[in-house]
């Protein structure tokens, strides 16, 4: 359904996908957890970003954490979150570090 690196994907249709409004995925950029790039008004998300917030919805909908919780162990580079990660989602998860540190010294 989505190609790997492109990102073409408009909120409303990714929001639909994970089963949220797009009020979530604008909370989600709030603190960081997806980048997605943005074409004037319009955000458009990868297959990446995709598979990076469905992993998230997973530890807070299976798991039981909150969002400040997950965050807190993303920003410690916590073993729990890589640990129970399937390889791609890792691979998601160093694009969000190398995003967020670079969002980090922009901001510097």
């Amino acid at each position: 359904m989505f190609s790997e690196e492109d990102k073409s994907y408009p909120i409303e249709l990714v929001a639909e996908f994970l089963g949220v409004n797009s009020r979530t995925l604008y909370y989600y950029e709030k603190f960081m957890l997806v980048v997605p790039q943005r074409r004037g008004r319009k955000r458009y998300y990868s297959k990446s970003d995709i598979k990076w917030l469905e992993y998230v919805r997973e530890l807070m909908y299976e798991q039981g954490m909150n969002l400040r919780s997950i965050i807190v162990l993303i920003k410690r580079r916590d073993r729990v979150i890589m640990d129970k990660c399937p390889e791609d989602v890792v691979n998601c998860f160093k694009n969000y570090l190398m995003r967020l540190k670079k969002e980090e010294e922009d901001n510097n």
